[in-house]
C-alpha cells in the first residue's frame, strides 16, 4: 500500500497519526476593521428597488438598506411622502450592510392608507372581538360568540344544498 493510500484509508484502518497542520491566525490591523455592529437610529426616506429603503442616519449619513418581508413597503413609500418615518437600522457582519430593523410612525403618518395583500395557504386571526369594515359593509365576531353581517345586500350562494339552521329561524 502506498503512502498517499494510507493516508486516505478510512479511520481506524491504519494506526498511523496523519499530521495535523497548524492554522495560521491572519491578523487585521485595527485601522482596516469594520466598523462594529449595533442598532443605529434614523429614518426611512424613500423606499429604493423593491426589498430595499434609503435612509438617513442621525449623524446624516444617507444610507441604502434592505427591508425585511414583514414591511409593507407600499405603506412605508405613502408614509415616507408624508413625511420621513423614524427607523431603527442594524449594522451586520461581516458584509457591513444595514437592515431595517423597525419603524416607528409619527402622527403624520396615522391616516396613511395603501393596500395591503396578505398571501398564505391558511392565515388565522385569533382575537377576542373581530371586526372587518369597509365603507358601508361589515362583518363582526364577538367574544360571546355573536356573527353580524351588515351590507346593501348580502349574498349567499351555494353551488350544491345551502342550509339555514338554528333554533329558530324568522325571515323579514
Amino acid at each position: 500500500m502506498s503512502k498517499v493510500a494510507k493516508r486516505l484509508s478510512p479511520v481506524g484502518a491504519s494506526k498511523r497519526s496523519v499530521p495535523r497542520f497548524k492554522a495560521s491566525r491572519v491578523v487585521r490591523p485595527a485601522i482596516d476593521a469594520p466598523p462594529a455592529s449595533g442598532v443605529l437610529e434614523g429614518r426611512v426616506i424613500a423606499t429604493s428597488q423593491p426589498g430595499t429603503v434609503r435612509g438617513v442616519l442621525a449623524g446624516g449619513e444617507t444610507i441604502e438598506a434592505l427591508c425585511p418581508a414583514h414591511v409593507d413597503a407600499v405603506w412605508l413609500q405613502a408614509a415616507c411622502e408624508r413625511g420621513a418615518v423614524a427607523a431603527a437600522f442594524v449594522l451586520v457582519q461581516p458584509s457591513g450592510r444595514h437592515v431595517l430593523w423597525g419603524i416607528f410612525p409619527g402622527p403624520e403618518h396615522a391616516e396613511v392608507r395603501a393596500d395591503i395583500v396578505i398571501r398564505g395557504r391558511q392565515i388565522r386571526l385569533d382575537a377576542e372581538a373581530l371586526q372587518l369594515t369597509s365603507r358601508s359593509a361589515r362583518l363582526e365576531l364577538d367574544a360571546e360568540g355573536n356573527v353580524a353581517v351588515k351590507g346593501r345586500d348580502v349574498t349567499s350562494h351555494a353551488r350544491r344544498v345551502n342550509r339555514i339552521k338554528g333554533g329558530s329561524i324568522r325571515l323579514n
